[in-house]
């Protein structure tokens, strides 16, 4: 695909507006129906949130599927970490002194590990039960408190991996955004798609199945 048969790179205010970007794995795929909701802003909505100067012009969210285990895997982890640490301690204190009460100090942190992680896991809930991505003219976003984004027309490898788009930037930042809420703003999808047919023309590396998938051929 030579440079004069892509479309325009839009400008600022997403004008021109990127053609019709097709449909892969299709609207809200494997999302559950509430809590969905799309935004556009035009003009852009200026944004501190991600590593770009450039506003916001669209937002897609939705109830995060598998949002329980999202939020349990980091406190589940945590937790053993802790236990380990403490069994360690326990195990260094009963041969300073000679032996200690097994069963009551077990017992003490045993109950402080779970609320500890009970408690990380009910915070983690609250803030990551949505999915959103965000886009821009040139970029794209996750908002999983990590304000990672890269840029759209400069990819170095698109990959898809069952409904999971990656898009690896030049500086090795890699997004997984879920294909079926990326689609289910079809403004956004729409400015991510005309960045990946830049960013393929540009040599982003991607496989054949991906570029077959995508129409990026």
């Amino acid at each position: 695909m030579t440079a004069a048969a892509l479309p325009p790179r839009p400008n600022s205010m997403g004008e021109p507006a990127p053609p019709r970007a097709p449909a892969v794995v299709g609207a809200w795929a494997g999302f559950p129906e509430r809590n969905r909701d799309t935004v556009s802003h035009r003009p852009g909505l200026d944004q501190r949130w991600f590593a770009r100067a450039e506003p916001i012009l669209e937002v897609v969210q939705a109830r995060r599927r598998n949002a329980l285990w999202f939020a349990v895997r980091y406190p589940l982890v945590s937790g053993l970490v802790l236990a380990v640490l403490v069994t360690a301690y326990l195990l260094v204190d009963a041969a300073r002194r000679d032996g200690f009460a097994w069963g009551e100090e077990i017992r003490v942190w045993a109950v402080i590990i779970v609320l500890v992680t009970a408690g990380y896991t009910g915070i983690r809930y609250l803030q990551h039960r949505k999915q959103l991505v965000y886009a821009g003219v040139d970029w794209v976003g996750e908002g999983s408190g990590r304000g990672e984004c890269v840029g759209t027309y400069d990819l170095s490898r698109i990959a898809l991996t069952g409904d999971a788009l990656q898009l690896t930037g030049r500086d090795g930042t890699r997004l997984d955004l879920p294909l079926g809420l990326v689609e289910a703003n079809p403004a956004l999808w729409d400015l991510v798609y005309n960045g990946l047919r830049h960013s393929t023309a540009a040599g982003a590396e991607s496989d054949p199945t991906t570029r077959e998938r995508l129409r990026l051929t």
